[in-house]
């Protein structure tokens, strides 16, 4: 299995972008919450009609298994479709990571009390190790979007339809999820999404002339 490995890394050498990515994406993320204090408070009167739902902690959570899973994916699926979603997530983060540094944002959206159910203590640790700063853009939202839509304009994941729409629908439900279990406000949501989709037209456009 050991040989194996080697020799599929041997013959992907842009594998190892993976995990060199993915550390500094951690320094930075971690390190911009541990220096920064919000200065500016997001809010929409959208947000105040939404209500705190529980339920919602699922698909929250599947994010965590979701970003290193949908990066681990195309880096097997596709070596074009790998590069685009690096370039997408991975920009998308350090153009946030810049806004976060010059524009520290918060938010006041968490409820004071909630039930005392499994969900919702899994929420109340989730609050508890991810503060409500750097929200906007939302990084849930940026990057659950750059796995939709590479998924989306990707022809290795065009021949299983079924997947791809698994895909999309999941990271739909992440988006959506974010707002209901009070992690961001409607705006952190929009340019979230909104960033990496003006990240991937200009890719997909190139990839359409090129076919």
């Amino acid at each position: 299995m050991w040989n194996e490995l080697r020799k599929w890394l041997s013959a992907n050498r842009h594998a190892w972008l993976l995990p060199g990515l993915l550390a500094a994406y951690l320094i930075l993320f971690f390190g911009l919450n541990i220096t920064s204090e919000p200065k500016y408070i997001i809010h929409s009167a959208l947000d105040d009609l939404i209500p705190f739902v529980e339920w919602f902690a699922v698909p929250y959570a599947l994010w965590f298994l979701a970003f290193p899973g949908g990066l681990l994916l195309y880096l097997l699926v596709d070596r074009q479709d790998f590069f685009d979603l690096c370039f997408v997530i991975f920009g998308g983060a350090l153009i946030s990571f810049v806004i976060y540094f010059f524009w520290p944002t918060g938010l006041e959206l968490r409820p004071a009390e909630v039930g005392d159910n499994l969900l919702c203590r899994m929420m109340q640790l989730i609050w508890l190790i991810d503060p409500p700063n750097n929200v906007c853009p939302s990084l849930h939202c940026s990057i659950s979007a750059a796995i939709a839509l590479v998924t989306l304009g990707s022809a290795k994941m065009r021949r299983h339809p079924a997947a791809s729409l698994l895909i999309i629908l999941l990271m739909l439900a992440i988006c959506i999820s974010t707002v209901f279990v009070k992690q961001h406000s409607v705006i952190d949501v929009a340019a979230g999404v909104g960033l990496s989709l003006l990240l991937w037209l200009p890719l997909r456009l190139r990839r359409r002339q090129g076919e």
